[in-house]
């Protein structure tokens, strides 16, 4: 369960410094302008301490058609709508505590709320020998699975994560069947 004296709170422009600094620090591979934080305020959480410290940051869209790109049976209605996760990151000495499923549960929230039936993500971790058995384990316990892309593009081969918001006993995600691997082996 999350700290009580961790706060998760809509984002503010003047969060934007502590929030680059903690992407950099967890996902050093992806950076944050100041013009895109700007554009994610409408859809970014962040995780507070009591101090003021910015040690978790959540981000993602309500209208995707993201979903469409993957195997689903049978194929559901052209007008369920998709959430995508893009950014999900927590301070490394503050993991384990409930705040990276704080902001989670939180985007699921917002998606339901936007009237969306699916949630995928694409999850990258700086770690790829240890680090995609553990983002398993994460999204996993949340319900997300690894689904089979259907396009023959660049993604094909990367970690794709889903679930539906909403339960319908005839569709049914085909989940892939995935094994971690070491990339260049």
């Amino acid at each position: 369960m999350c700290s009580p004296s961790i706060t998760i709170r809509p984002a503010a422009c003047d969060d934007y410094e502590a929030a680059a600094e903690l992407n950099r620090q967890v996902a050093p591979h992806r950076d944050l302008t100041r013009e895109q934080f700007e554009r994610w305020l409408g859809t970014t959480t962040v995780a507070e301490t009591g101090r003021g410290e910015i040690v978790g940051l959540c981000h993602g869209n309500h209208s995707s058609a993201t979903w469409q790109s993957f195997v689903v049976t049978p194929e559901p209605p052209a007008e369920w709508r998709c959430s995508y996760l893009d950014t999900l990151v927590v301070a490394h000495q503050h993991r384990d505590h409930g705040i990276g499923a704080a902001l989670l549960e939180r985007f699921l929230d917002a998606a339901r709320a936007a009237g969306n039936t699916w949630v995928v993500l694409r999850p990258a971790s700086p770690d790829p020998v240890h680090g995609v058995e553990e983002l398993l384990v994460f999204y996993g316990a949340a319900g997300f699975v690894p689904l089979q892309h259907r396009l023959a593009h660049g993604l094909t081969r990367a970690l794709v994560l889903g679930r539906a918001l909403v339960e319908h006993p005839g569709h049914t995600i085909e989940p892939l069947q995935v094994t971690a691997t070491v990339p260049g082996r």
